[in-house]
């Protein structure tokens, strides 16, 4: 008989475990007691050390206990690299869900910060920095009716490759191009979301480095329109060019306010002064 050896409640304190914990791997045959007395009491083994601290090493790799036992019954060092790379490959693949959900909790932070610096309704100028958007083009809205259904399909797609490829975007940003300004039109002609630089694999566009005339303005979707329209106005009455395309970008939404009327969006015009 072995000198070494522990009852439940002993072995369980020397691996830092609960006795419930030993009696479950013991139940479905991951960790047995090295023998069982007469008296119904189970003994482990000192030698059996090693083998709890491999199944806590391969526990918190989040492996499965099925798993664990699976491999204690196979082992050899041949096993352990194979079992080792796929969960190497796991923790990669989780490392960038949440330096993906980290870069969409910053973006969502930034934008929750711009909506409580910025009065609605004040224009001003600002400068900003190139961009490059992934865009979608927008159906045509002549009569400039908005139909949030018909906008969530649209884009759809460019959400799901966004997100695949770990950019963020809670909601894509509208652009209206110069041409549809200087006809007169305010309907938006793609939808968009920003991307790293060097983004491929969807059509992209570049929103350039300069000088933008900014309104944020509080309102519906619906009411995007007129506010768009009061923007090119302002540029016009401060004897400003229109050098470029206009980008929305909610600063407030549905995600962020149940109601509409409070969401905050962001108009920002490329001019030249």
């Amino acid at each position: 008989m072995e000198k070494h050896t522990f009852k439940t409640a002993e072995f369980a304190a020397l691996c830092g475990v609960k006795k419930d914990t030993l009696l479950h791997y013991d139940h479905i045959d991951l960790l047995k007691p090295q023998r069982v007395g007469e008296n119904g009491y189970r003994y482990y083994s000192a030698r059996q050390l090693p083998t709890y601290d491999l199944i806590a090493a391969l526990q918190r790799l989040g492996t499965p206990l099925a798993e664990i036992r699976d491999y204690l019954n196979r082992r050899s060092p041949e096993a352990l690299l194979s079992l080792l790379e796929e969960k190497e490959a796991a923790l990669d693949a989780e490392r960038r869900r949440l330096e993906q959900m980290g870069r969409l909790l910053e973006d969502t932070v930034d934008k929750v910060r711009q909506a409580r610096s910025v009065r609605p309704g004040d224009f001003f100028l600002e400068e900003q920095p190139e961009t490059l958007c992934a865009v979608v083009p927008a159906p045509k809205i002549h009569d400039e009716t908005f139909d949030e259904a018909v906008y969530l399909l649209h884009v759809r797609q460019l959400l799901a490759w966004a997100r695949a490829n770990g950019i963020p975007s809670q909601a894509p940003g509208d652009i209206i191009c110069r041409e549809t300004l200087e006809r007169g039109e305010v309907t938006e002609d793609f939808y968009y979301c920003p991307v790293p630089p060097g983004t491929t694999g969807w059509p992209t566009r570049v929103r350039p480095a300069g000088t933008y005339a900014v309104l944020c303005h509080q309102g519906s979707y619906q009411s995007e329109y007129d506010a768009s329209r009061a923007l090119v106005r302002w540029v016009r009455a401060q004897g400003y060019r229109i050098a470029g395309d206009l980008y929305e970008e909610d600063l407030v939404n549905y995600s962020t306010s149940r109601d509409p009327e409070s969401y905050l969006m962001k108009l920002s015009l490329n001019i030249r002064k």
